[in-house]
């Protein structure tokens, strides 16, 4: 059965390009409509019946997932890339753990959406990183948004390993990719405290001051401006503070715990 693709079956090809891999919450969330995600269940399943998108579940555990079957991810298939002018290549898109890195980074674009949603934050932009701009820059993505009345541009680092050469790009990104600070995130605290140290050991460099540190478990809880972040010394700071904000977690709507998804708006197939 042949369909004919419409404006919203592009966008979705779109954005799974632009993340490689995506869960359906992401989809939901990045196609909402006033700040508030959309039911695509049924569309997702016709593309990927139609040899659109491929589709499996997902190989490693992920810390926000909490129902026992893990979670299914969706990938352009290569009849939609020659849809849609995408170019081919022979990146393996079946590992798990090169999928676990991009499917945390979808996640934090998905925090700040919540957080622009409960107006935390307002005009809210999101750019994942090139492979052109992750190889010279190393950052994930590049966010832009006003919280507080006050202009924010950030890189994204998602799990660093801070190699020297990492180091040393990243440094070059404050210089060159628009930003005036980084957040790093880690997979968990004890992998936080191993970059902690490793920027200590690095006194001399400019991250030492631009860069600051959580942990995605803090994050899915707090959500991206309310969580206290970390510098390189471990000193809890308050990256956007608000006189009077009682930390309140921005997350009381999110998908992770149910309660987002019952606002979602119904899509027309």
């Amino acid at each position: 059965m042949a369909i004919q693709l419409n404006d919203r079956d592009h966008l979705i090809f779109n954005l799974i390009n632009e993340h490689e891999v995506l869960l359906e919450k992401h989809i939901s969330w990045f196609i909402a409509e006033d700040n508030k995600p959309v039911l695509i269940r049924d569309r997702l399943r016709k593309l990927f019946y139609l040899d659109y998108l491929l589709c499996h579940r997902h190989g490693t555990k992920l810390p926000w997932w909490t129902t026992p079957t893990k979670p299914l991810v969706y990938l352009l298939s290569d009849q939609a890339k020659t849809a849609t002018g995408i170019d081919h290549d022979e990146v393996d898109r079946f590992d798990a753990e090169w999928q676990r890195h991009h499917l945390e980074v979808a996640n934090l674009r998905m925090l700040y959406l919540i957080s622009q949603k409960n107006g935390k934050i307002t005009e809210f932009h999101w750019k994942t990183a090139s492979r052109e701009e992750k190889a010279q820059f190393a950052i994930d993505a590049r966010v832009s948004f006003v919280a507080n009345g006050i202009a924010y541009d950030i890189g994204i680092v998602n799990n660093p390993s801070l190699s020297d050469e990492e180091i040393a790009k990243l440094e070059s990104s404050l210089k060159g990719a628009g930003i005036e600070m980084i957040l790093m995130v880690a997979r968990d605290e004890e992998i936080q405290t191993e970059l902690q140290k490793r920027l200590q050991e690095k006194s001399d460099s400019s991250l030492s001051k631009s860069c600051f540190f959580s942990t995605h478990q803090k994050l899915y809880k707090k959500g991206m401006v309310s969580a206290k972040w970390q510098n390189s010394e471990a000193k809890d700071l308050s990256l956007f503070p608000k006189p009077g904000d009682s930390q309140k977690d921005e997350n009381t709507s999110s998908p992770f715990t149910g309660g987002g998804m019952s606002q979602a708006q119904p899509i027309s197939a």
